[in-house]
């Protein structure tokens, strides 16, 4: 039985105990490989989350293989990737830790005329996706100090048996840490930080669905600039949207996210202010920023990393060790319609150091959480939100606080999220 989806299936390709590949055709006409986990085992506790990660993990790899489209969230997960990477179906399945039998048949060509009328999908449209987007970012997907590595699931005959405690975002067979480079958490002087004890959850799906929905424009912004690379004068340039996916976003899943869905809430009310009394001082000219950054007396704003609709800076005390307190203020561009979805999905790929989120408004959320620095208790604080800019005043910009200081000055770090709520708005 062939599994639903927005495709036009040919042939089986292979199978195996978890799941089979199929050659099939999207809506124009071009061949794709489509492996796709079993109702049954998706049903299992973390197969889902395994197969999720899994293919993240063999995109971010050195030799890929990069997908096109996915549903994580069907309930026969699938993954396609084009005719031209080979055998990625059977890479990911092996990835897994089952065993692949191929289907004595040929390869598909790699091309073919456009078939009209493909089959309406059942699990929900597709949203396609890319490798993830070449930038900078501050926190990297390494592997967590003291986690130890998910062992693979093993191959089974009729009920899954689930995996032992696969990771979301992790690779979970075949893939070594080494292939994600190390990175510092600030990009400063600040010591890598760790969870003190987050609450064991399920993000992986959340995690998946962000990135999917990150980085949904950078195919077609590709088709593009290839079609305008063409020297063929007579061949007409491919028209695609004119949106395209935000720079710098993280290359890959944070090491701890907050927890999803935020809890309902609101901005404490609590948090202290800038008052006439404290010694502040206001900075107006940071380059990227069109707004200025009141920061509390001995503060620095330092540019840690700028590009088209992006900008990073690295504010806080000159403090060393224990002592220091301050972190990231970054500002980049939101897609227009910055709507929900977008927002949620860059939500969430922002580290929170396994805190629970908190939403603050429409358009903004935080989440605090007690973190270990060198076995030193220290205030993690985070905040994003979405804001108004330009002669339109829609929602298309997005601001990420996310510091951390000794516990005791936590309300450093509390005063700074409330100026920059209010001279910002959200």
């Amino acid at each position: 039985m062939q599994p639903d989806g927005p495709y036009r299936y040919t042939h089986l390709l292979g199978g195996s105990p978890v799941g089979k590949a199929w050659a099939a055709l999207d809506e124009q006409g071009r061949f794709v490989t489509v492996a796709v986990l079993d109702a049954t085992v998706a049903a299992t506790e973390g197969w889902r989350e395994a197969f999720a990660g899994t293919v993240n993990s063999l995109a971010q790899g050195p030799a890929g293989p990069a997908f096109v489209y996915a549903d994580f969230s069907a309930a026969a997960p699938w993954v396609a990737y084009p005719a031209e990477a080979g055998p990625a179906a059977e890479k990911l399945f092996q990835a897994l830790g089952v065993e692949y039998t191929p289907t004595p048949t040929s390869a598909p060509p790699t091309s073919a005329p456009p078939v009209s009328a493909p089959p309406q999908p059942v699990s929900g449209a597709p949203e396609p996706t890319s490798g993830p987007p070449q930038a900078s970012w501050t926190v990297q997907a390494n592997s967590i100090p003291g986690q130890p590595a998910p062992a693979a699931p093993h191959p089974i005959s009729g009920a899954p048996a689930s995996p032992a405690a696969p990771s979301p975002y992790l690779p979970v067979a075949q893939i070594s840490p080494a292939d994600v480079p190390p990175s510092d958490p600030f990009a400063s002087s600040v010591r890598r930080i760790a969870p003190s004890g987050p609450p064991r959850r399920r993000t992986g799906l959340w995690i998946g669905a962000a990135a999917l929905v990150l980085v949904v424009l950078v195919s077609v912004g590709a088709v593009a600039l290839l079609s305008d690379s063409d020297d063929d004068p007579a061949t007409p340039a491919a028209s695609a949207p004119t949106t395209v996916a935000p720079p710098a976003l993280p290359t890959a899943p944070p090491q701890s996210p907050g927890i999803e869905p935020p809890k309902p809430g609101a901005w404490p009310t609590q948090w202290p202010r800038f008052t006439e009394r404290d010694q502040v001082q206001t900075l107006s000219d940071l380059e990227g920023l069109d707004f200025p950054v009141k920061v509390p007396g001995g503060w620095k704003c330092t540019l840690a990393a700028q590009a088209d609709g992006y900008v990073r800076y690295n504010c806080g005390n000159s403090a060393t060790g224990d002592q220091e307190t301050g972190g990231e203020l970054i500002v980049r561009d939101c897609p227009e319609p910055c709507n929900e979805q977008w927002q949620n999905a860059m939500r969430a790929v922002e580290e929170a150091w396994g805190a629970q989120w908190i939403r603050s408004g429409e358009h903004a959320s935080y989440a605090e959480q007690i973190i270990k620095v060198d076995g030193a208790e220290r205030h993690g604080l985070v905040v994003v939100a979405y804001f108004r800019s330009g002669e339109a005043g829609l929602i298309n910009r997005q601001v990420v606080v996310r510091m951390t200081s000794p516990v005791p000055e936590a309300y450093q770090l509390r005063r700074f999220a409330s100026y920059i709520r209010d001279v910002v708005v959200f």
